[in-house]
């Protein structure tokens, strides 16, 4: 009896994940703050490690397998938090004694310089904290969970039972399938075609114009700046590097960015303050992408914006010693700056 229930429940269990998958769902890891730990512990490990610490462009906009081929083969690590500032995560790096890599720290103007209100920095600052006081149960716990949800689609929390009932309800449809999933790297894959972008850009302009914070006086932005010069400057003295990057952005978020936060007023400053910088709007071959919904790149173009953003750190490598360093290349190793783009990467071509 027990093996005919088993049975049963097999054969359903087989059919709903076929039945959603034809929905066009696709499976997605739970981005936690225990999966963050993970990721952060693996980035104090030895060897050639590159960091990504940002928001959700960040996570969005750049493959780490990608990365990781076009950097040496270097260890790339997914640290970027959804909807908050890169600096308590640069800090947090920066206390690591154990970190030697190289730090590529996104600024997205509206989370990076606003001053308030603060949770874009008291998220990550939850999760650095968390992160101190993980416990092997909570490790092994992850590790077990994640490969179980990058496999399964029934894992999803839009296809439990109480959400599909509400949607049957309510909309008399099942559920639609998210524009957006998550993989064990935590990278995030974002797929816009056929979607109604209307509503998003509507919502980051919202976003960007009010949520985000107000702009800091004169004296706390050089209170911030000092901050950043600082985590900076512990990185570099232990041999490791830190390059601060501007995501592309389009349409209305944009205007809204430069105008709130001028170029000038900021990100020159910072900077100058730092050494090292790199936006989207100095380097044509990435200026011209475009973000459908004004804040986030298509899953299908960013294999090739990763390759792109990694031949122009080589470049500036090559033309500037100072410029970008990888802490793990000797100094007497060229780089070849005309590396055409190679062929697609699996990692960054599987479909949401």
């Amino acid at each position: 009896m027990c093996g005919v229930a088993l049975l049963v429940a097999g054969v359903l269990l087989v059919a709903a994940e076929l039945g959603w998958r034809r929905l066009g769902f696709r499976p997605s890891v739970k981005d936690t703050p225990e999966l963050w730990s993970l990721a952060r512990a693996r980035a104090s490990e030895e060897g050639p490690t590159v960091v990504l610490l940002g928001s959700s462009r960040f996570q969005a906009g750049l493959v780490p397998g990608v990365l990781s081929e076009a950097l040496e083969e270097a260890r790339v690590e997914q640290l970027s938090i959804n909807g908050s500032s890169s600096l308590p995560l640069l800090e947090d790096v920066a206390e690591d004694e154990d970190f030697r890599g190289l730090v590529l720290c996104e600024v997205s103007p509206t989370l990076f310089f606003s001053v308030e209100p603060n949770e874009t920095r008291a998220r990550p600052v939850r999760y650095v904290a968390q992160h101190r006081h993980r416990t092997f149960v909570a490790d092994w716990e992850t590790a077990l969970r994640v490969p179980l949800q990058e496999r399964l689609v029934v894992l999803l929390s839009d296809v439990h039972p109480k959400n599909v009932l509400r949607h049957l309800l309510v909309d008399r449809a099942p559920p639609p399938p998210p524009f957006s999933r998550t993989l064990a790297s935590r990278q995030q894959q974002s797929d816009f075609e056929g979607l109604d972008a209307q509503p998003l850009r509507e919502l980051w302009a919202r976003r960007s114009r009010e949520a985000h914070g107000r702009a800091p006086s004169p004296a706390e932005l050089e209170s911030l700046l000092e901050r950043v010069a600082s985590a900076v400057e512990r990185i570099r003295t232990r041999g490791g590097d830190v390059l601060f990057v501007r995501m592309v952005t389009s349409g209305e978020v944009r205007h809204i960015e430069d105008e709130r936060y001028p170029r000038e007023r900021y990100w020159d400053r910072l900077v100058q303050r730092t050494g090292k910088g790199l936006s989207f709007e100095d380097v044509p071959a990435l200026a011209r992408f475009e973000c459908p919904e004004d804040s986030h790149l298509d899953y299908r173009s960013t294999p090739e914006f990763t390759r792109l953003l990694a031949r122009e750190l080589r470049r500036q490598t090559s033309r500037h010693p100072g410029a970008v360093k990888f802490p793990w290349q000797p100094p007497s190793l060229a780089i070849d700056t005309e590396d055409s783009p190679q062929a697609e990467s699996p990692s960054g071509d599987t479909p949401p």
